[in-house]
């Protein structure tokens, strides 16, 4: 935070230097029109003075582009942190978090609740400080001409961010509602996107946009709300800022026509006092109203950091990463009394899971769908830690494992494999950034990605849409292939890995698997009997618990 914090206190710096700034052109101002209303100069005669106030206009103007720029570096820079702060935090709490959580809303926390910070940041903070300092510059330049207005001063600014402060408060719990609201309004439309396929088949598109309309509609009147009390808070700064201007240029009006004979320290006031304090009346409150118009600014930062913060303290199931290299040494995996209970339920998915997967052994789990049979692979990767019992690699157990260096040592073939728009190219790299054309071009043709890859018009550059879009599953399989012959890593996952498969393309993903597993430790969770790879020992899960296969029920 250390470059932010120089670039809030450039704003700030440069705020007051702008302040000065604006004294001086009051001053000149003053000087010019006092010397020309009273006759006692040409204004030809006021060359210097003239020079001056544009001199103290273009600094003026130029300290303000400062303060601004400066305020929006740390701005960004603050964001920027936070952003990357929260997706380590992501990453640490795991996919399985994300799983729990709609995306839309996720989404809508790193993005939109993120960017309500920035008024905050950029202009709220530094305008606090400047709400303070300009105020008191102003008011030592005033206090030895005029001990009356100074008090009219005194008295009168505390009002501003009196009546800030009482409609702010209305203002928090506004902006909370508002970004619940937007939040919902993310979630569902993300969700409508992404299924709109399937309303279409059951013809319910139009009974889901009258329901995304009426949450729209709810995110407007909440929205509403909070304009509205923003503006009330500006309307009623502005009443208090253009009563005490109007009072004071009431008070050196009769003050300068001899009506009023207190508030100087000696002399009566004169034209240019008068119109030196006139001019600067509207300067002296205008940092308080500034304050005011970023105030809800503040109010929505609030609202926005309270949902960030409930993220930041979510507490992580697992313990940080331990710091054991891996090594390159044969892998061996051990379950011994393994046990995984997902959050928020009771009963155990996995309970007494006991499994020696040898270095170089290739081993299929077979089970019904939600038989738990992933969950064997989400303990595998980190994503949930065991619940029970320990789950060791050669010998150490996994959570004493570098994280790093563990998932580098996997390749992992899902059966709903994860494509983001970009080129080919790209998502191959996702397996290994630094591999060079030729490597490519290998693992493509392993995994048969080249039977259809001369088709593309850009080759390894063609474009590919999110999820893969444009490629038939098994393409997508195929691709899945070849970043894993890529990685070249010795622990190969394959969760069912021909599923949804024609038989053309289950034939050539199952001839490129059974050349990747060769020399691997592999561990192959599926229900067709095709998949299993002339498995060395097929397991079934029952209950939660592995035990050896058997044709037509288990031994």
């Amino acid at each position: 935070m250390g470059v932010e914090r120089r670039w809030l206190m450039l704003a700030i710096m440069s705020g007051l230097a702008g302040g000065v700034a604006m004294v001086l052109q009051a001053d000149q101002l003053a000087t010019i029109l006092a010397g020309v209303v009273s006759g006692e100069a040409e204004l030809g005669a006021y060359a210097s003075a003239l020079g001056l106030l544009l001199l103290a206009v273009v600094l003026r103007a130029v300290l303000a582009f400062v303060r601004e720029v400066s305020g929006q570096r740390a701005s960004i820079g603050i964001r920027q942190r936070l952003r990357a702060e929260l997706l380590a935090k992501l990453d640490r709490l795991g996919p399985g978090y994300c799983q729990r959580h709609l995306t839309g809303e996720l989404s809508a926390l790193l993005l939109e609740q993120v960017e309500a910070l920035d008024g905050y940041f950029a202009r709220y903070l530094p305008q606090v400080s400047l709400s303070l300092g300009l105020p008191l510059v102003i008011l030592l330049f005033i206090l030895p001409l005029n001990w009356a207005v100074a008090l009219i001063f005194i008295v009168t600014a505390p009002l501003v961010p009196l009546f800030m402060a009482l409609v702010g408060m209305k203002a928090a719990a506004a902006n909370r509602r508002n970004f619940q609201a937007l939040a919902n309004l993310s979630a569902y439309f993300l969700d409508l996107v992404q299924g709109l396929a399937t309303l279409k088949l059951f013809q319910r598109s139009q009974g889901e946009a009258q329901v995304l309309s009426e949450v729209s509609d709810a995110f407007r009147v909440r929205t509403m709300e909070v304009l509205r009390l923003a503006f009330l808070s500006s309307a009623v700064l502005e009443f208090f800022a253009s009563v005490s201007i109007a009072l004071t240029a009431v008070y050196l009006g009769f003050s300068f026509l001899g009506e009023l004979n207190f508030g100087t320290w000696s002399d009566p006031v004169t034209l240019y006092q008068a119109l030196f304090i006139l001019v600067l009346a509207p300067e002296f409150y205008l940092p308080l109203r500034e304050l005011g118009t970023h105030y809800h600014a503040k109010q929505e930062a609030m609202a926005a950091s309270e949902r960030l913060k409930t993220l930041l303290d979510e507490v992580e199931q697992q313990e940080e990463t331990g710091n054991v290299a891996l090594g390159g040494a044969p892998v061996t995996i051990t379950f011994r009394d393994v046990e995984l209970i997902y959050p928020g339920r009771e009963q155990p998915v996995l309970k007494g899971v006991n499994l020696t997967l040898a270095a170089g052994e290739r081993i299929a789990v077979r089970g019904p769908s939600g038989a738990g049979k992933s969950s064997l692979m989400n303990l595998l990767l980190g994503f949930y830690p065991v619940s029970g019992g320990v789950l060791s690699v050669n010998g150490e157990s996994l959570d004493r494992l570098d994280r790093d260096g563990w998932l580098h040592s996997i390749a992992w073939v899902s059966q709903q494999t994860t494509l983001f728009a970009g080129t080919l190219r790209d998502n191959l790299r996702l397996a290994r950034a630094s591999a060079t054309e030729e490597e490519l071009l290998q693992a493509c043709t392993d995994a048969h990605v080249t039977e259809f890859l001369e088709r593309l018009p850009g080759g390894l550059d063609s474009e590919i849409g999110e999820a893969g879009l444009g490629l038939s599953g098994g393409q997508i399989q195929r691709i899945a292939l070849a970043r894993a012959f890529l990685k070249d890593a010795p622990v190969l996952l394959l969760d069912e890995p021909t599923a949804n498969l024609d038989v053309q393309s289950e034939a050539l993903v199952l001839e490129a698997l059974n050349r990747l597993c060769q020399g691997r430790t592999v561990l192959i969770l599926t229900h067709r009997e095709a998949a299993q790879l002339n498995a060395d020992r097929v397991l079934e899960l029952v209950d939660g618990c592995l035990v050896p296969y058997r044709k037509g029920g288990v031994q």
